[in-house]
């Protein structure tokens, strides 16, 4: 009796395999990669200009950014106008709705209205470009979340350097300066995407330190350069006269060493004392005015454990720390729609290939394929099918890749594993 759909069953689990990520379509993934490796031993320490580096391809022009606002899906903390070094108020240029607000009045209508920008609002198309013409800056904040490119550049950032990071736009009209000099608190890759940018950068915070000859750095950033500037780094930056600029910003921040001694100290000194819980499970007492006798009931404690650090395995809690940093696992566009349209026209023709790898086994009468995060359930007489398809590297179709079914349940188990992402037409 050929298979049906109630035949089998899926279910999800956490897994560190990833399944129809977003670096499986976005183009140019491998950006973050090369800037990592472009930025080299100037990591943390000094600026990296890098003409021509950027594959571009990966990241927003100036229509995907049009597009962008006009589908007023941004909100209040995604998109900022800033001119002359101020943000200005979401008010001037969001909206609730296509209905007319009048101006509100009385503390309790005025929380609303903030409260409806904030949670309904969506950019007004027009008044932003008004702002834009008018000289103001945009700021595209956690366009990481929201463009599957930029994700998955991110991710693979995330991948390489166990450090989390998000991607700002800058949108600058010309002869425009969206800050005055400032320094941010985070490290930063720029990757100059339309037009051009005039950046005036000053010694580092290493640089102030090490190297007593550091002179403040006049550069041109153009289409396809990267830079790297090092948290802490006073800069300004500015547009000139021939046009608008664009840039799309990689932030985070590098670990300081002292940083990193301060985990990992807590580290191990949560393993001591928990091996002596006697010792320090106790309630203290009053911390207004109990500093004395606080003092004295650790004294000799962190005396032992002082002496107890110089036997301890750093390699050990370094590499324990080091686990424990690595970003969660993002939640990437699955693609899980596209499979589910894409199978609809799966026929026994159609030439199909393997997404990710398949574990199958059998156990109770039923045969169990793990793929990714997911966990495919179906009858025992698909084991020698499966395992057919999990075997194989090359494309093939439902009536080439083995003949253990009957055609009809063949056809519908690879709509199936279409449906399911296991599987992809060629």
């Amino acid at each position: 009796m050929p298979l049906v759909e109630a035949d089998f069953e899926t279910t999800d689990a956490p897994s560190q395999e990833r399944i129809l990520g977003a670096a499986q379509y976005a183009p140019g993934t491998e950006v973050a990669a090369k800037l990592i490796k472009t930025v080299g031993s100037n990591w943390g320490k000094r600026p990296l200009h890098a003409p021509g580096v950027v594959d571009t391809s990966a990241l927003l022009t100036a229509d995907d950014i049009d597009r962008l606002i006009d589908s007023r899906t941004l909100r209040v903390s995604q998109l900022w106008v800033c001119n002359e070094g101020r943000n200005l108020p979401p008010s001037t240029y969001m909206s609730v709705g296509e209905q007319t607000r009048g101006r509100s009045v009385g503390a309790t209508t005025d929380v609303r209205r903030v409260m409806s920008l904030a949670t309904e609002g969506s950019p007004d198309p027009v008044k932003v470009a008004q702002h834009l013409a008018n000289g103001a800056s945009l700021t595209l904040n956690q366009v990481d979340q929201y463009i599957p490119n930029l994700r998955a550049m991110c991710e693979q950032f995330e991948e390489a350097t166990h450090i989390r990071a998000g991607v700002i736009i800058f949108v600058t009209p010309p002869s425009a300066q969206a800050f005055s000099l400032h320094s941010d608190p985070h490290d930063i890759l720029v990757m100059q995407t339309h037009g051009t940018k005039q950046w005036e950068i000053h010694p580092t915070v290493w640089e102030k330190k090490n190297d007593p000859d550091a002179q403040i750095r006049h550069l041109v950033m153009r289409p396809g350069d990267m830079l790297y500037v090092p948290e802490g780094t006073p800069h300004v930056v500015r547009t000139n006269e021939e046009g608008l600029s664009i840039h799309q910003t990689i932030q985070f921040n590098v670990p300081r060493y002292g940083q990193l001694a301060a985990k990992v100290l807590m580290r191990a000194f949560e393993q001591y004392s928990s091996e002596r819980d006697d010792q320090f499970s106790g309630a203290a007492p009053m911390l207004n005015g109990g500093g004395q006798e606080i003092a004295d009931k650790l004294r000799d404690s962190l005396e032992e454990f002082a002496e107890a650090l110089k036997g301890a395995d750093i390699n050990n809690l370094v590499d324990g720390h080091l686990r424990s940093a690595t970003p969660r696992q993002r939640t990437l566009a699955t693609g899980r729609i596209s499979a589910i349209a894409a199978s609809d026209n799966v026929n026994a023709q159609t030439t199909l290939r393997r997404t990710v790898n398949l574990d199958v086994t059998a156990q109770d009468e039923r045969v169990h394929t793990r793929f990714g995060q997911r966990s495919f359930t179906s009858p025992a007489t698909t084991e020698k099918y499966l395992r057919a398809i999990a075997d194989t590297t090359q494309s093939f179709t439902s009536e080439s890749i083995s003949d253990e079914l009957d055609e009809a349940s063949r056809l519908l188990l690879c709509q199936r594993l279409v449906r399911e992402g296991a599987l992809a037409v060629a």
